[in-house]
């Protein structure tokens, strides 16, 4: 038999999977661009299968169904080994798909079911399985944690306000929480074994870690940790089982592969890796556990090139691996995060497009002490996504006093070469955001990045870290308008009624208008949020997820129950720019010039500027913007911010929690923007808004160093959630050796000297994107960094494209 090949004594010596070479990278990447996009319903159908038989036994308690139901998933899913990778682990049953998950907002899929094939990313589906996803869809319809939410008739209104129709905020929680990084440290060098012991130690005592007798809750918390560490392990049981049938037919220098990688399986995850192939092994199989268990956005690896060195350097020091191999493992390794997608409608992709999910690396930075731990695989991680130039995964690099000029220099390089990766995080704003929020020190100095932008301690932070997204300018609309929206577009029954236009003598009572519809709209999403929040408790435990982050492991609680070290849930802001210029507009046309009443402008708003061209582009051209050094406007922008996060900050979520606020929009801001008014500043309705916290489009107009000394003048030390910058660079800046040195100049000066938060840089002459738009098949695989991830330009929404077109660029 074909598992018998390997025996215990074979398992578990020390001969590793050889690693890839360049021509095996670059025939795995060739086949992953060329492969359709699907969507898998292998997930679903093992859960209802799990669900019936349930039906028959004795009742259980909720986490242990739960538990059930996943490990049924991972235990009997399809294991499938592709050609001449390195790591196994199919995070679907298909090579590129989008997972179903009936208790998020997968359904809204059906919205396009006859037109799958029609869309930006067109999914290829067939005929019988069309059918089969509207069976699943309604057998498994009341799974939906939304419906479990809003499925009152009290509380249906919130279905359409909040997730539906939503066009003042959306929330997507509803979808999932997802967005972690789990404690992968643990999983490399400890093992699933450990936890498992842990867990089995505690239910034989009856006692919890601090001495505590278990009570009903705590004993089925620990055995759904049990249940599902038995379904991680049979999942690399049948990997490695395929792995040892392949080789029986493969050819010779195929066969030592499998048979690595075979060796492998056995070994990890249940077992401490032992060479960088089983980290990185261990790392992707836990890793496709986590995007099963809960929904595939925002789920991080955190600091793998701090987790992973120590194997690294093992295997290098003992003839294993060189530079190039060492690469070439990572690049294979990297290329797996690409065969997940997100599962929108085209209603949704609107708001998330780009068909990306996020998976962040994190590279640099300090240890718990200050101290600089950039190494040897910082750089690794860098080289092997120049081999690559796919839209996952998501690189990260974190920047202070004493990060050395090779590695800033090599990034430089990486985003001169037109890669969209990695984003910048200066270490000395985010550090000062999170201990803010309430973060130990030495856990703040341990920060990566969630997904896009979101900030948390690896392992120790339950963090919805994107619950909702804000539509601000709409705020300050209603602020303008008694309560009410411009025209028809707003739905915000939200909103409190404020003062006419006429009856407000002093730019204070605009800013205090605009202040109190902005409280409104987030005191409306948290008493949402809250029944989400519940629903999850009840219904969508993730123990995997517990396992894997401090505090509940020691308490007995899952995530969803408040068991995590740090409890976070965040809302983010868009649009704070529009909101900032308008702002200053009114304050010096109205107030100080009062060349126009503010009753006189509100009309001019409303009617989109009809017949007052000249005075549309005077405010445009005449008053200061944020985003160009100038201190009143960068001031206004300021004012904004701090509206927006104490309206945030005030709330504590229903797990005891707090709320933080983060500055970045996903493409929320061409979506909301469809819906919103003309603004103050001159934007003209159903224009797109400004993302994160850079500028409106096309308003920075006195270069790089102007727009970055704009944003470092912000005080940011109330975003614990982060936030994102975008800066465009012509291909001309950043040209040759001196122009990568520059770059990497300006990224130290902004943010270590002058303390920004975060940058990402796009390197793109508008020419050439306009080329990609008209002819996508001449640029398959460009690669554009859009607000806080990147994805390739066409597979944006055609008005996505558009924004990207016309961003300022600077040279």
């Amino acid at each position: 038999m074909p598992e018998q090949a390997l025996t215990s004594n074979s398992r578990n010596t020390l001969s590793p999977s050889p690693a890839p070479t360049e021509n095996a990278i670059t025939a795995i990447r060739k086949t992953l661009m060329e492969t359709n996009c699907s969507i898998c319903l292998e997930r679903p159908r093992l859960m209802l299968r799990a669900k019936v038989s349930m039906l028959f036994q004795k009742k259980q308690h909720p986490l242990i169904q739960r538990a059930t139901m996943l490990a049924e998933v991972l235990e009997k899913r399809k294991a499938v080994i592709y050609p001449k990778e390195a790591i196994a682990g199919n995070m679907s049953s298909k090579r590129i798909a989008a997972n179903y998950y009936p208790e998020g907002g997968s359904s809204h899929i059906l919205e396009d079911l006859f037109c799958l094939e029609k869309r930006s990313v067109p999914l290829k589906l067939s005929s019988s399985e069309k059918l089969r996803l509207l069976g699943i869809a309604g057998l498994t319809a009341t799974w939906s944690t939304g419906l479990k939410a809003f499925g009152s008739i009290s509380r249906i209104r919130f279905l359409w306000t909040k997730v539906l129709g939503a066009r003042s905020y959306i929330l997507t929680e509803i979808a999932g929480v997802s967005h972690q990084i789990p404690d992968y440290d643990l999983v490399i060098h400890r093992g699933l074994g450990f936890l498992d012991a842990e867990a089995k130690t505690i239910l034989t005592r009856g006692l919890t870690p601090e001495g505590k007798a278990l009570d009903k809750d705590q004993r089925a918390f620990y055995q759904s940790i049990r249940i599902v560490l038995g379904g991680i392990r049979k999942m690399a049981a049948n990997l490695e089982r395929e792995a040892l049938i392949l080789a029986e037919t493969a050819r010779p220098d195929d066969r030592e592969r499998l048979f690595g990688l075979a060796r492998s399986l056995g070994h990890v995850p249940w077992h401490p890796a032992r060479t960088l192939q089983e980290g990185l092994q261990a790392c992707w199989l836990v890793h496709v556990a986590m995007n099963l268990e809960d929904y595939e956005q925002g789920l991080s690896f955190g600091r793998l090139d701090q987790i992973l060195y120590p194997l690294f350097e093992k295997d290098m020091a003992e003839g294993r691996l060189d530079t190039e191999s060492a690469t070439c493992l990572i690049a294979s390794f990297q290329l797996k995060a690409c065969e997940t997608i997100p599962l929108f409608s085209r209603r949704m992709d609107a708001f998330f497009s780009g068909n990306t999910v996020g998976q962040g690396i994190t590279l640099g930075g300090t240890d718990a002490k200050g101290r600089d731990v950039t190494n040897a695989l910082s750089g690794l991680f860098l080289d092997a996504f120049l081999k690559i130039r796919t839209r996952e995964p998501n690189l990260h690099v974190r920047i202070h006093e004493t990060t050395p000029a090779w590695f800033l220099e090599k990034c430089a390089a990486l985003i001169a070469a037109g890669c969209g990766n990695p984003a910048f995080f200066g270490d000395k704003a985010v550090i000062r955001a999170l201990t803010r929020a309430g973060m130990r020190l030495d856990h703040a100095r341990d920060y990566g990045v969630i997904g896009c932008v979101e900030l948390g301690s690896p392992g120790r932070t339950y963090h919805s870290s994107d619950a909702g997204l804000f539509n601000v300018p709409a705020c300050l609309e209603l602020a303008l308008n008694q309560g009410k929206a411009f025209g028809k577009t707003l739905f915000t029954p939200w909103a409190v009624k404020s003062p006419a236009p006429e009856t407000m003598t002093s730019f204070k009572e605009v800013v205090s208008a605009f202040s109190l519809q902005v409280e409104a709209m987030v005191a409306d999403a948290v008493q949402a949020t809250m029944l989400l929040e519940e629903a999850n408790r009840r219904f969508r435990t993730a123990p995997l997820n517990s396992m894997l982050t401090k505090g509940c492991m020691e308490r007995g609680r899952d995530v969803t129950s408040g068991g995590a070290a740090y409890d976070f849930t965040s809302y983010q802001a868009v649009g704070l720019a529009d909101v900032a210029d308008s702002l200053l507009v009114i304050e010096k046309l109205v107030f100080r010039e009062k060349k126009r009443s503010l009753g006189d402008l509100v009309k001019i708003l409303k009617s989109d500027f009809r017949g007052e061209e000249a005075l549309r582009k005077s405010l445009v051209t005449r008053y200061p913007k944020y985003g160009n050094g100038d201190a009143h406007a960068d001031k206004m922008f300021q004012l904004v911010a701090d509206i927006f996060t104490k309206a945030v900050t005030r709330h504590k979520n229903s797990r005891g929690g707090k709320y933080l606020a983060g500055m970045y929009s996903m493409t929320c801001h061409t979506a909301f923007g469809k819906w919103t008014g003309a603004s103050a500043s001159g934007r003209r309705a159903g224009h797109g808004l400004a993302n994160g916290f850079s500028p409106a489009t096309g308003a920075d107009r006195t270069g790089p160093t102007a727009l970055l000394r704009s944003a470092a003048s912000l005080d940011t030390s109330n975003w614990g959630n982060g936030g994102a910058l975008n800066l465009r660079l012509g291909t001309a800046f950043v040209k040759g050796k001196a122009g990568e040195k520059l770059l990497a100049g300006l990224l130290r000066s902004y943010l270590v000297t002058q303390g920004g938060m975060q940058v990402q840089l796009n390197v793109l002459d508008a020419e050439t994107l306009k080329q990609a738009r008209s002819h996508p098949d001449r640029y398959p695989g460009l690669l554009v960094r859009i607000a806080g991830y990147c994805a390739y330009f066409q597979d944006l929404a055609p008005e996505v494209q558009d924004e990207l077109i016309e961003r300022t660029i600077h040279g």
